[in-house]
């Protein structure tokens, strides 16, 4: 969580007391399903359809030159796969990852020695962070073609990505063997050494990439973290120069720049840095946190709210973003603003269980425990996974059980509308005390 000056105190709130395990949970990144990733995938052929008929049917009668049935069927099953590869390159450019995969799944199930379809699977795996799975597709594509050297990288950063540094730095040196003068394998090597804590193998790896293709912007920007990790400033400040320079639109240099300057109490110069980066590349959600960061340390927080209205008007669909804008705003008493924060991110993704959450805590800010509890219960039919679920549900039991006896009304009509056990009769019982005592009674919403 980015840091916020201290604001006075305030009743017990939803955002204050249990926000925060809920997020946690709510905006882990969405993972494509994934079966036995951590094993190579099983290529059996598809079962035939035997519900059509219980009759088999006649044999065919055979003429020279005519291909059999068994020829037919393979033919059938090739084009077949063909298709689904097709399907799934299609689906992969319309962003829909994990039919995708399902469609890669098919072909290489229906011709097992489908060339690039692993690869397609390993890269749409990368994309989401699951490593591991990605590490059985790249394997599989090499397997069928061990002179691929573009999946033979791929699975070496993959390894290394996926914590297997022994492995990963093994499979990258045999191909720095097999092409010495391949930059992006040394590149590569280069990221795994890294991984591995060996930074001076890692410099030594990047700079030979470089000697080969100094115009590598990635690499110069790579080369610039593992400076500044061997505490050498200066250089790497040159080096994420130079790779700026190379390529101009991309903001990931002036970050890490950034990102160097805030270890070192620079915060001005860090500043810059994170401005530059946004200037380069509106999406990039980091240099927006950095930025906040930044101006927390110089001491000028009421400059932080224009930097999460921009950073949301680029990124409507950051939950996290949005929930820090919320908390940022009702700390400061400016509640109108949280709460049209929150609006804005339902009306974006109206889908978003995670922004009915973020919703649920403008309302519950403004002292409105009933649409509140309206906008929870619409989140807890949208949120995907069970453990979303039932932790939303642990947040509004533990809300009804510390609720003041001048909410009790609302938690009993909210625990009659979703059929709570016990939890009617005992908000409804007369003179009962809530959990907190007297103390939770005197509590009071501005």
């Amino acid at each position: 969580m980015l840091p916020c000056p201290p604001v006075k105190t305030r009743r017990l709130t939803l955002a204050a007391a249990f926000a925060a395990p809920l997020l946690a949970a709510l905006l882990a990144p969405a993972r494509v399903p994934v079966t036995r990733a951590d094993v190579p995938p099983i290529l059996l052929p598809p079962h035939r359809d035997t519900t059509v008929s219980i009759e088999s049917e006649p044999a065919p009668l055979l003429q020279p030159g005519r291909p059999g049935p068994a020829d037919a069927e393979r033919v059938s099953r090739e084009k077949f796969a063909r298709e689904q590869y097709e399907l799934g390159r299609a689906l992969e450019a319309q962003r829909v990852p994990a039919a995708a995969i399902a469609a890669y799944r098919n072909a290489v199930r229906n011709d097992p020695k489908l060339l690039d379809a692993h690869y397609r699977m390993g890269l749409l795996y990368t994309a989401v962070g699951q490593h591991r799975a990605a590490v059985s597709e790249y394997a599989a594509e090499v397997t069928l073609d061990p002179g691929n050297r573009v999946a033979a990288r791929a699975l070496g950063l993959a390894l290394a990505s996926d914590g297997d540094t022994a492995n990963a730095v093994r499979q990258l040196e045999l191909l720095t063997r097999r092409g010495a003068k391949d930059a992006a394998s040394w590149k590569a090597l280069g990221f795994a050494y890294g991984l591995a804590r060996r930074p001076a193998d890692s410099e030594r790896a990047l700079r030979h990439a470089l000697s080969l293709d100094a115009r590598d912007a990635g690499t110069w920007r790579d080369l610039g973290l593992v400076l500044s990790l061997l505490g050498r400033a200066p250089e790497a400040r040159e080096a994420y120069r130079r790779s700026a320079r190379l390529a101009p639109r991309d903001g990931s240099a002036s970050l890490n720049a950034g990102n160097l300057e805030a270890r070192e109490g620079r915060w001005p110069a860090a500043l810059a840095d994170y401005r530059e980066a946004v200037s380069r590349d509106s999406t990039l959600a980091p240099a927006y946190a950095g930025q906040i960061k930044a101006l927390v340390a110089l001491g000028r927080s009421g400059e932080v709210g224009a930097i999460y209205r921009r950073w949301l008007a680029v990124r409507p669909d950051s939950p996290e973003a949005r929930i820090e804008a919320i908390r940022y705003f009702s700390a400061r008493d400016r509640d109108d603003i949280a709460l049209e924060l929150a609006r804005d991110g339902v009306r974006a993704n109206p889908a978003s269980g995670e922004a009915h959450v973020a919703l649920g805590m403008a309302l519950d800010a403004t002292g409105d425990a009933a649409g509140m509890l309206t906008e929870l219960r619409r989140a807890e039919k949208l949120l995907r996974q069970p453990e979303q679920r039932d932790r939303l549900r642990a947040t509004i039991a533990s809300l009804r059980a510390q609720a003041p006896d001048s909410l009790r009304a609302v938690y009993t009509a909210d625990s009659l509308a979703h059929e709570v056990p016990g939890a009617a009769r005992r908000d409804a019982t007369p003179g009962t005390a809530p959990p907190g005592g007297a103390a939770a009674d005197s509590v009071s919403r501005r």
